[in-house]
């Protein structure tokens, strides 16, 4: 486990963090699991998911992956309905999505 800088209880709530496929979302995602919450991993790269909620889980966190495109809205209905029924409904979303993507940034408008 690392240790966090922090010593908030996340107990009861349960946190989406997009992206979690990634280093950086990955371990906030971690993160709030070892604060006690209920953490939806949700990312294109299933297996990346699946891996970070297995190594959660061996530590006895609560965390779960899900494959996810937050570009496709009727994908994102079905992961909605999943996370909702196995984890309860979302306190917190963490949007991490395209992150290490250059097309992800915008310009100043």
């Amino acid at each position: 486990m690392i240790e966090l800088p922090l010593s908030v209880d996340f107990t009861g709530k349960v946190v989406v963090v997009t992206g979690a496929g990634g280093v950086l979302c990955g371990e906030m995602a971690r993160a709030f699991a070892q604060a006690g919450a209920k953490v939806a991993a949700l990312d294109l790269n299933e297996e990346a998911v699946k891996e970070l909620s297995g190594t959660c889980r061996a530590e006895g966190l609560v965390c779960e992956g899900y494959k996810a495109d937050v570009l496709d809205p009727e994908a994102l209905t079905e992961v909605h309905a999943q996370v909702c029924k196995e984890l309860g409904p979302c306190d917190i979303l963490i949007n991490g999505a395209g992150g290490n993507n250059p097309r992800a940034t915008t310009d100043n408008e």
